[in-house]
């Protein structure tokens, strides 16, 4: 699913959900119901089983015009991608899953490049860990963001 100009925030939100929906091992996946989600596009209202992961768009910007009159902009399309999960070890393995498919997803047949997405960066990576309603460790979660650069039509 190529990315589009008129669709490139919902487009590019999607194809990497989807992408590490298919490639990211869900440690729960036989736990799961058939309406529970590991990875989706942005943290549910009713209960979740954990973990999860969730994609968001962030501060989505024009970056650049690609000449005096040309149409063509160079855009910055950077992602949050939450690694929501129930210890450290499993946040660990789960943030080193997502980068290294990120990574090899760069370049090849059904890529990021192939699917208009270029110039891919991890940018950071910020732990929040919440406390659960005892003031306990609960949740473990990272934070990580990541950009795209992508090229509009004319």
């Amino acid at each position: 699913m190529p990315v589009a100009s008129a669709t490139l925030v919902a487009d590019s939100v999607k194809l990497i959900r989807d992408d590490l929906s298919t490639n990211i091992t869900d440690p729960i996946s036989a736990a799961r119901t058939g309406r529970e989600r590991f990875v989706m596009t942005s943290y549910p209202s009713r209960p979740v089983k954990y973990p999860v992961i969730t994609v968001r768009a962030m501060n989505v910007a024009e970056v650049k015009r690609l000449g005096m009159s040309a149409e063509q902009m160079m855009v910055s399309i950077p992602l949050e991608i939450r690694v929501w999960a129930r210890n450290e070890r499993e946040k660990d393995e789960l943030t080193e899953q997502i980068y290294a498919r990120l990574r090899v997803n760069q370049l090849g047949a059904g890529s990021t490049t192939t699917n208009s997405l270029f110039d891919q960066k991890w940018l950071s990576s910020v732990n929040v860990d919440e406390a659960d309603e005892n003031g306990q460790g609960g949740v473990k979660s990272r934070v990580m963001e990541f950009e795209y650069k992508f090229l509009t039509a004319t």
